[in-house]
C-alpha cells in the first residue's frame, strides 16, 4: 500500500484555492489505483509549538523533540509516507507560516554533523537515509499573482536545499484567485481537469509529463484581463489613477463583467453592447473587438445591441441568481439590434451563467451527430417511406428500417437522442405489422398512418424536458442552449407547427386516397417539409429576438 500523506498549510484549511487544486490531484491518483492510502492533515488544526533551536533533539534526546505536542505523531506520518504533498498558497513570496514551522519541527529527522554533499555544497544528513530519501516530495500552490517570476524563486530555492535540485516535483498555480469565481469556471474547469490528469500520469510515472507542465504553468486569462478583475476584488478605489466611477452605482459590477469577458467563446467577435439600467438611469457600452473587451459609461458608440433592465435584475443574472432567458421571457430583459451577442452570454462570454430552467436531461454535445443537418438525415427513412410506399410497401417499410438501423448504428450511445430511438422502433414495429402479410394493410393506410404517427411523436416530445427540435437546433445557438427556458419555448413552438404539418400531411394523403391521385396521394404531401424547415430555421433566430423586444415591465 502506497501512502500519500497531504500537508495543508493554507490557513484557509478546506475552503483554500491550493487545496482545490490539490483534491483535483488527488482525483486523479488514486482514479485507476486502490493502492492508494491517502491522509490529508490541516496543519492549523495541530498544536505545533514553534521550534526553539535547543537543539536537545541532536543531544541529550536524538531524534526526539523535547515540546509536548502533536509533532511526534505527525513526524511518524511524515516518514512512513511515500509521497509527500506540500500544499501551501504563497505567502508574501514564501511558504506559508504554518508549513514553514513544520519543516523546522522535522530537525530531528536530521543528524548534527555537516556533511559534504559537492560542489561547495554541505549540508546536514538524514537518520533513516534509506528511507528519507526514497521519500518523493510534491509541491502544490496557488498565488493571486499573474507569474511565477519573482515572486516564487525563495519557494523554489528552499525546495531544493530541502530535497535536492529537481528532485521534487510542482504544480504552481498563477492566478488562482479566479478559483474562487463562479463565473470563470468556463477558465479554470479546463486547468483542474488537467491537474486531474496529472495526477493520474504521476501515479503511473512518478513524474508529471512535460507536456501537462507547460499547460500547468499557463495562466487562466490574459494578464491585462486578470489584472482588472483581480484589481476590482477588494472594493476600494484606486486613487493613483484618475478613472473612477464617477458615482455611478454599476460601475463596480460592470468593471467585473468587463474582467471576466471571454474571448474564446466567440472568436472575432466584433460588437457593441449597450446596458441601461432603468431603475438608476444609467447607461453603459461593452465594446468587444479584436477579442478584448473595453467598458465605457460616456462617449457611447453606435449599439450593435440594446438591452434594457434593471441593476437589481442585472445584479442577479451575473451572480447566477436568476436565469436569463427566464428574464427575457418576464420581460424584465429587453434587447433590441443583433441577438447573437445574448447567444454568446449564455455561453459565458462574460463569465458562467446559471440556468434555472428544465435541464433535467443530460448534455448532449454539439457534433455533427447532433444538428439540423442530421434531423434532415434522420428524417429520409421517413421520406423514402412515404415516397415510394404507395407503390411497394414491403420495400418502403425495410429500406426505411434499414436506413434508421444504420443512422443509429454510426451514432454512439451518448449522442442517440428522443427522434433517432422513435424513428428505429417505429419501422421495426411497422415492418413486423406489414411484411409477413402485407396484402392485409393497404399502402394508403401505410402512408396517413405514419404522418399521423409523426404528429403524435412531435406532439409527445413538446411535453418532455428538451422537444425533439432542440436536440438538433442547439447547433445554431451555442453549448448552453439546452439549458436555456427560452430555447426550450422556441423548439415548443417549432415542435408543435411540426406536428401540425403533419397533421394536415396525414389527412391530405387520406383524401387523395379516394381521388385519382390515389397513386401518388402519399407522395405529395412531403412537399410541406421544404417550407416547415425553412420556417424552422428562421423561426429559432426570430421569435427569441422577437419576444426580447417586448416591453418592459
Amino acid at each position: 500500500m502506497q501512502k500519500v500523506l497531504v500537508l495543508n498549510g493554507s490557513h484557509k484549511q478546506y475552503r483554500s484555492y491550493t487545496m482545490k487544486v490539490t483534491e483535483a490531484f488527488l482525483a486523479g491518483l488514486t482514479q485507476n489505483n486502490d493502492g492508494i492510502e491517502t491522509e490529508i492533515i490541516n496543519l492549523r488544526e495541530k498544536n505545533i509549538l514553534p521550534c526553539t533551536s535547543c537543539f536537545n533533539c541532536w543531544t541529550s534526546s536524538p531524534g526526539e523533540c523535547i515540546q509536548q505536542d502533536e509533532m511526534k505523531e505527525l513526524l511518524e506520518k511524515y516518514q512512513e509516507a511515500d509521497l509527500v504533498i506540500w500544499s501551501t498558497p504563497l505567502y508574501h513570496y514564501g511558504i506559508s507560516s504554518t508549513t514553514k514551522n513544520f519543516i523546522e519541527r522535522t530537525l530531528p529527522l536530521l543528524l548534527p554533523f555537516i556533511d559534504p554533499e559537492g560542489g561547495d555544497i554541505y549540508g546536514h544528513p538524514y537518520r533513516d537515509q534509506e528511507k528519507m530519501k526514497a521519500k518523493r516530495h510534491l509541491l502544490i500552490s496557488t498565488c493571486g499573482l499573474p507569474t511565477q517570476k519573482n515572486n516564487y524563486e525563495s519557494v523554489f530555492a528552499q525546495f531544493n536545499n530541502l530535497f535536492g535540485k529537481n528532485k521534487w516535483e510542482k504544480i504552481i498555480c498563477v492566478e488562482g484567485e479566479l478559483l474562487g469565481v463562479s463565473q470563470l469556471d468556463v477558465h479554470t474547469s479546463p486547468y483542474l481537469d488537467l491537474v486531474k490528469l496529472a495526477g493520474e500520469k504521476y501515479g503511473e510515472l512518478n513524474t508529471i509529463p512535460l507536456d501537462l507542465k507547460k499547460g500547468l504553468d499557463k495562466p487562466f486569462v490574459e494578464i491585462p484581463t486578470y489584472l482588472k478583475t483581480a484589481n476590482l476584488k477588494w472594493g476600494i478605489d484606486d486613487t493613483r489613477f484618475k478613472e473612477s466611477d464617477g458615482g455611478l452605482l454599476g460601475w463596480e459590477m460592470f468593471k467585473g463583467i468587463e474582467g471576466a469577458f471571454n474571448a474564446r467563446v466567440r472568436p472575432g467577435l466584433d460588437a457593441v453592447l449597450e446596458i441601461e439600467l432603468t431603475d438608476v438611469k444609467e447607461c453603459y457600452q461593452l465594446i468587444v473587438k479584436n477579442n478584448h473587451c473595453n467598458l465605457i459609461a460616456n462617449d457611447l458608440q453606435k449599439a450593435t445591441t440594446t438591452v434594457k433592465t434593471q441593476l437589481t435584475t442585472f445584479e442577479r443574472i451575473i451572480d447566477g441568481n436568476f436565469d436569463l432567458g427566464q428574464a427575457i421571457i418576464d420581460k424584465r430583459f429587453v434587447v433590441n439590434g443583433d441577438f447573437a451577442i445574448i447567444n454568446a452570454m449564455m455561453d459565458g462570454l462574460f463569465g458562467n451563467l446559471s440556468f434555472h430552467g428544465e435541464r433535467s436531461k443530460k448534455m448532449i454535445p454539439i457534433s455533427f451527430n447532433n444538428t439540423p443537418y442530421w434531423f434532415i438525415l434522420t428524417m429520409i427513412p421517413w421520406f423514402f417511406c412515404q415516397l415510394i410506399v404507395d407503390t411497394n410497401p414491403s420495400v418502403a417499410v425495410v429500406l426505411a428500417l434499414l436506413m434508421s438501423g444504420f443512422l443509429c448504428a454510426i451514432k454512439k450511445g451518448q449522442e442517440l437522442v428522443f427522434f433517432d430511438k422513435v424513428t428505429l422502433l417505429y419501422f421495426s414495429l411497422l415492418a413486423i405489422v406489414t411484411i409477413p402479410d402485407q396484402l392485409m394493410i393497404d399502402e394508403a393506410v401505410i402512408g396517413s398512418v405514419t404522418y399521423f404517427v409523426l404528429m403524435v411523436i412531435f406532439l409527445a416530445s413538446i411535453f418532455k424536458t428538451i422537444p425533439l427540435t432542440a436536440d438538433y437546433t442547439h447547433f445554431l445557438v451555442g453549448k448552453n442552449a439546452l439549458k436555456d427556458v427560452l430555447f426550450i419555448r422556441t423548439n415548443r413552438l417549432i415542435s408543435f407547427v411540426w406536428a401540425m404539418v403533419c397533421l394536415i400531411q396525414g389527412i391530405t394523403a387520406a383524401l387523395l386516397s379516394t381521388m385519382f391521385l390515389s397513386a401518388f396521394a402519399t407522395m405529395i404531401p412531403l412537399i410541406l417539409w421544404i417550407p416547415v424547415v425553412i420556417f424552422s430555421l428562421w423561426f429559432i433566430k426570430w421569435y427569441p429576438a422577437n419576444l426580447a423586444k417586448a416591453s418592459s415591465r
